[in-house]
């Protein structure tokens, strides 16, 4: 890893030229990389006082006196920050967004039975903390997205905190004991999964990560009802699959339930080539 420390909107962030690797998570051919630093949280997990990297990719040309949406991105368990570079390199190179990558500890978010077990709501408070003192930030404009383990991670604190204003939960259901209720922050949810995902059952259950899920549609049904929305909805078709959308939801939100006919636990990503172009145009119109 070559490092470059850079004086950027009035304090010092790392380049880093990652050559990590990750497990749990596929490859999608996107640009090369724009920019990427990092900034560190000091947190202790127990007992021992570690520093977690967030990566903040933004680009070559970038102006920080301009607003900017901000998309926060978690990796699955197994995997890294750095897999999200690739991905969104095209959306940040464009403008789109700022894209922020937490690494998990040890490559895990803590929901119960991973290896990490740290305290990840602290850890979103702290990175907000960081992002508020910048002058690109838009509180208005956060939006999370998650994969697999990332995934259950953005559904928790999108109950637990109010930071985000649409998320995108991809290959994974709410867990039981973790769903949203009538005084969680209203939040736009775009819920991707696959109906032949082999690691968390579509159908709902326990499943051999350890968590007990509920169904895809159950799922997006909690979602909607929590924040008022139609409790019935317009089913569209995307080739074999089907899109549930729940609408006349509390503050202007929506629910969306994308169910991949045949999916994997990958969601079928390397058939899609315009894959995130549609959770990001799903995420921006909030």
């Amino acid at each position: 890893m070559k490092m470059t420390t850079l004086i950027v909107l009035g304090f010092f962030l790392i380049s880093c030229e990652s050559s990590k690797n990750e497990s749990d998570d596929i490859s999608i051919n996107t640009p090369e990389p724009v920019e990427d630093y990092s900034f560190y949280v000091q947190q202790t997990i127990e007992g021992v006082s570690q520093q977690r990297e967030v990566l903040v990719h933004i680009p070559t040309n970038f102006n920080p006196n301009e607003k900017q949406s901000i998309v926060i991105a978690f990796h699955g368990n197994g995997g890294q920050n750095d897999m999200w570079v690739n991905r969104f390199s095209s959306f940040v190179n464009s403008g789109e967004f700022i894209g922020v990558y937490p690494q998990g500890h040890l490559k895990s978010w803590n929901l119960g039975t991973e290896a990490s077990k740290a305290n990840e709501v602290y850890f979103l408070e702290q990175i907000m903390k960081k992002l508020e003192t910048y002058s690109f930030f838009n509180a208005s404009k956060v939006y999370g997205i998650g994969y697999s383990n990332g995934s259950g991670l953005v559904n928790k604190l999108a109950i637990e905190t109010s930071y985000f204003t649409a998320i995108a939960p991809l290959a994974s259901q709410l867990i039981a004991g973790t769903v949203p209720s009538v005084s969680t922050a209203p939040v736009s949810v775009y819920q991707m999964c696959g109906t032949a995902d082999p690691i968390i059952p579509y159908e709902g259950g326990k499943s051999v990560v350890g968590h007990t899920f509920l169904s895809g549609t159950d799922s997006a049904l909690n979602w909607a009802s929590a924040f008022g929305c139609s409790t019935i909805p317009k089913i569209e078709t995307m080739g074999n699959d089907q899109i549930y959308i729940y609408k006349d939801c509390m503050s202007g939100k929506e629910i969306r339930f994308h169910s991949v006919h045949e999916g994997n636990h990958s969601l079928n990503q390397a058939n899609v080539p315009d894959f995130y172009n549609r959770v990001w145009n799903f995420l921006k119109q909030f």
